[in-house]
This record gives C-alpha cells, structure tokens and sequence, in this order.
C-alpha cells in the first residue's frame, strides 16, 4: 500500500512540473513573439513602419535626424513603437553638412566707415578686391577693437562669408580681420565687472524735423530739431505717423541710450528711448 502511495506522489509530482514547463513556455511566446505586425498610428502615436505627427518611427528620418537601421538592414525583428513625442525644437534637419558655414578671405583695402542705425560703428566697404567693392559688416560690440587695429586707406584681409540683406543685397559677415601682425576676430563682448548704470531719464518738447527710417525704409524713430533722435517701435510708428506731421511739437519721456562697452558712435548723436509721448495734450504709452 505504501508502495502504490509513492507511485501516486511521483506521478503527480511529474505531472505538475511538466505543466509549469509548459505554461512558462506559453508565456515566453506571448510576450515575445517572433514576428510581430507592424504597429499602425493610434492614439499614443504611430508605430514602427508609419510615422506620425508626433514622432517618426524608428525606420523613418524625423526632426531629430535618421534613426538606427531597420529590421532588414539589422537582421533583428522588429519592436513595437514607442508613444509619440514632440521632437526637439531649435535642430535644423538634415544632414551636418547643411548646417556647415564655409568661410572665404577677400583681400583690398579699407574704404569707409558705416554704421547702423544707432551711428555705432558696425561695418566698412573693402574696394580693390577680385569681388569689386564689397560691404563688410561685424558686430558693433568690434568697432573699438577694429578702429585701432586698422584706418581707412590700409590692406586688409577679411574671412567670413557672404549673406543676403533685407533689402536684397548681399554683404560679407566678418568672422576675422588681419591687418599687418594684427588680427581682431569676431568674439562675443566681455563681461563687465561693473555694474550697469542706471538709464537717465529725460524729458524734452520739441518740432519733429524728419522721420528716422531703417535700412528697410520703415519708420523707426523722430528726427527733432534738434537732432535727437527718438527711438519707437515700428508698430507705434505706424501709428505715429497718422496722429503727427512734420514740423509738430510733441513732448517726448524716454531713456538716454548709452554707448556700450567696445561701440564707436561715428557720429555724437543723442538717442532717446521713448516711453512717454505727449501729442495734443494726450498721453500716449510707448511699448
């Protein structure tokens, strides 16, 4: 009797072990299959074979770049897609190549000085090169650097490279300059120790002689009669110019702006910030 007992247990043991194996195999099939169906663009984003308006796929190229070889490059089975998500803002697309700026040296002489519409030095004309006469620009944070280091009248060589203007033309942004055993190269301004001071305010009433137009040809401050120069929006501009004439009197509240660490002010102009202007008697707020 004992005997047969023992038979019982040892088949039953077998028995529940051989169903565990089974089940446990089951399982690994379940979630692991060997060639599961491309996953179509549902409601958390698209699948592996389809990009969506969210996130590419894997096999597909998106904003962020190619992404790694698909499952007939790899010889691996495919995964399921992960849930869309937006791409990173701010990466141009494409390959590095696009992203790659190359750089010229244009050789001739330094002509005249130009600056922006703030008088500060922030560019000149080199004639006497292959290209003819060629407008260099840098930023006005390099005027002093570059004054010193040059006069019009010397021979210079210029690297940079060729960009398109506003207003159609072309330009050469400087990115070096060496004259002699010189060379200034286009670096961000320092960092002053200092405390910035703060702005002066000021009031003045006056006739407005001219409208200040930009490089564009838009509207972008008053001329006063006496050669103050106030700076306004283009947007108030606009609207400036249908309230006021030329030879008006209006009161302006503003800011002196201050020439700034490394600037060249080609010529001693005052430049107002607006933020207060007084036409008629009424107020208007300036933003």
């Amino acid at each position: 009797m004992i005997r047969n007992n023992s038979k019982i247990v040892l088949l039953l043991t077998t028995l529940l072990i051989a169903g565990t194996a089974s089940a446990q195999t089951k399982s690994n099939q379940t979630a692991i299959p060997a060639n599961p169906p491309a996953a179509g663009p549902g409601l958390d984003g698209p699948g592996l074979d389809s990009p969506g308006l969210d996130s590419p796929g894997l096999d597909s190229p998106g904003l962020d770049g190619p992404g790694p070889e698909g499952p007939e490059q790899s010889g691996r089975p495919a995964r399921p897609g992960r849930p869309g998500r937006p791409g990173r803002p701010g990466r141009p697309a494409g390959p590095v190549a696009d992203r790659l700026t190359a750089l010229t040296t244009l050789s001739g002489t330094v002509g005249q000085w130009t600056g922006n519409d703030d008088y500060m030095l922030d560019g000149f004309t080199l004639t006497g090169g292959s290209a003819g006469t060629t407008t260099v620009r840098f930023p006005a944070h390099l005027g002093q650097q570059i004054q010193k280091a040059v006069k019009p009248g010397a021979s210079v060589k210029v690297t940079g490279f060729s960009e398109a203007r506003p207003d159609g033309g072309t330009q050469f942004r400087l990115t070096s300059l060496t004259s002699g055993s010189t060379t200034v190269i286009d670096s961000p301004p320092l960092r002053s120790d200092r405390e910035p001071a703060q702005p002066e305010a000021v009031t003045i009433t006056g006739k407005i002689a001219d409208y200040r137009l930009d490089r564009q040809g838009k509207v972008n401050g008053l001329i006063m009669s006496d050669k103050t120069i106030v700076r306004i929006p283009p947007h108030v501009a606009y609207q400036l110019t249908n309230l006021v004439t030329k030879g008006s009197t209006i009161t302006v509240q503003g800011f002196n702006r201050p020439v700034r660490e490394g600037q060249v002010q080609l010529e001693r102009v005052n430049i107002l910030q607006a933020s207060v202007l007084t036409i008629n008697g009424q107020q208007y707020l300036v933003r």
